[in-house]
């Protein structure tokens, strides 16, 4: 497991797809950022998505808006 850090936003577009996250929202760190751990394959994969200057938390975004 991997851990990245992620806005409240893509943390809301992910969170039913994570493993033991119901309802609790983990509060965010001193950067404002919520951390997440991920499997290795789903970080890389997010890594090979991400374009120039997009954050993890962009790409989540995106892909969450690209899906809706």
């Amino acid at each position: 497991m991997i851990s990245i850090t992620v806005t409240s936003e893509a943390y809301e577009a992910i969170k039913a797809t994570l493993p033991g996250q119901h309802d609790l929202t983990p509060p965010p760190g001193p950067d404002g950022l919520i951390r997440v751990w991920l499997e290795r394959k789903f970080v890389d994969r997010l890594a090979r998505m991400r374009g120039p200057g997009e954050s993890y938390s962009d790409v989540i975004l995106r892909l969450a808006k690209e899906g809706s």
